[in-house]
């Protein structure tokens, strides 16, 4: 079979696949101008994008006499009727080989695309540094895209290994992934990894958002992107958490407006310093998994090294229907770990622990109190548990103390980290010893 046909199968069994399978849409990565215009498959595919978006709480939002309703004279125009049941009928079922299909298709764009650079080069079209910007971008979403399909010779990832290894050596203090607001996690975890997925859960008001709060303003410290996912709160509370933690400004003066003048000094070099950060927020209220993979599939374009938060878990919700809630969290659970791997990004969620935790002796959550939240026990690669005695007992010596209990670690391990959590503030602190000697001096536990 020539390359010509090849390319003409890869195409017509990704349209085909999709019709099949409508969820396949949400793993898809092309557009239409990723399909040869040698023929009109971007066109037919333009539709089924926008039929799927525009109808995805029906069963079939291919039904054609759907899209006759809404794209007669357009349909007409790249086949009608008989092309799209061609397609269905060409692709009998879906066979697990959409990945591999998809990867054709976006690998002939990205070589047209690379040939155009050149010879816009060639003819004086662009300027070298355009037309270099736009091929670093080509490889990048190439990479991103990439994939792995059947057995891999280990001789063969020996070399990129080995590049991985020199790669780590480089960073400062043996952090190698996204930084945490812990310091005691970095030198267990090297970060949070590419292509984790990692839980944090706690009670409501333990300080879970204000954990998030603390993660993003670290991680994007080296310069990477910070993706926070909110359907908890606003974004101007979720700022104001970030802004008390970093510049030590009461969030009660911020909530009332009584602000002193040292507090304004706080908050312009905290704004400085926030602003000058890559931080990103979507606070739609009760985001979908679908609306997580479309935006982060945009943002990723742009922002290669990113870090993506979600506040919260249970206020996640899909376009899909299931039968029960936890179906449906099971189904969300399983998507955030793909959208880790698709990815290759870290992604760290929220999770309320249920109100059972409060009826035991021992408080401190444990890995069967999110049970109700689909499969995250075996889908999560890292769980954490946030506990803070003094949410029970207000007179407890160990007050103002947080515990980073790491129920699950792949790759890292189980134990349990204690940082100060300064609640007026919103602050995660690393203890230090002055911090413990002045905690003893108030008759607390360090």
């Amino acid at each position: 079979m020539s390359d010509y046909n090849y390319l003409y199968d890869a195409e017509i069994n990704v349209l085909g696949s999709i019709m099949l399978d409508k969820t396949l849409m949400d793993e898809c990565v092309l557009s239409p101008e990723s399909f040869s215009p040698e023929w009109d498959n971007g066109k037919i595919f333009e539709v089924l994008r926008y039929a799927y978006k525009k109808f995805s709480d029906q069963p079939d939002p291919f039904y054609l006499p759907l899209l006759a309703q809404h794209w007669g004279k357009k349909l007409e125009k790249i086949g009608g009727f008989s092309r799209i049941t061609e397609i269905q009928r060409s692709v009998p079922r879906t066979n697990g080989m959409f990945r591999h299909y998809q990867q054709i298709v976006n690998d002939d764009h990205v070589q047209r695309e690379m040939r155009t650079a050149a010879e816009l080069i060639a003819t004086g079209g662009s300027t070298l540094q355009d037309v270099k910007a736009r091929m670093e971008e080509l490889e990048e979403i190439q990479s991103r895209t990439s994939v792995k399909d059947g057995p891999m010779n280990l001789s063969d990832l020996l070399e990129r290994h080995t590049s991985m290894i020199i790669k780590r050596s480089q960073h400062t203090g043996g952090v190698t992934g996204r930084k945490s607001c812990s310091t005691e996690y970095n030198n267990m975890s090297r970060g949070h990894q590419d292509g984790d997925f990692i839980v944090v859960g706690a009670r409501p008001s333990v300080g879970k958002s204000a954990y998030l709060c603390n993660e993003a303003y670290a991680s994007s410290e080296d310069g990477s992107t910070s993706f926070i996912i909110s359907g908890e709160d606003g974004a101007f509370n979720m700022l104001e958490r970030m802004i008390g933690s970093v510049g030590r400004v009461k969030i009660s003066h911020m909530k009332s407006g009584q602000m002193t003048e040292s507090d304004w000094e706080r908050y312009s070099k905290a704004a400085d310093l926030i602003g000058e950060r890559k931080i990103f927020i979507d606070d739609s209220p009760s985001p979908t998994i679908e609306h997580i993979w479309r935006t982060v599939r945009r943002m990723i374009k742009h922002h290669s090294k990113m870090t993506l938060y979600i506040d919260y878990l249970q206020h996640l919700r899909s376009e899909k229907s299931f039968t029960s809630e936890r179906e449906m969290y099971k189904y969300i659970s399983y998507q955030l770990k793909q959208i880790a791997r698709t990815f290759m990004i870290p992604v760290i969620c929220l999770a309320a622990v249920g109100r059972s935790v409060d009826q035991r002796q021992d408080k401190r959550p444990m890995m069967s109190d999110i049970r109700d939240c689909g499969n995250i026990e075996s889908d999560a690669d890292i769980v954490i548990f946030l506990y803070r005695d003094d949410y029970y007992n207000a007179d407890s010596p160990r007050k103002g103390l947080i515990d980073l209990v790491v129920a699950k670690g792949r790759n890292v391990g189980t134990g349990t980290i204690t940082m100060v959590f300064d609640k007026p503030y919103q602050a995660f602190l690393n203890i230090t010893e002055d911090m413990k000697q002045k905690r003893r001096e108030k008759g607390l536990s360090a």
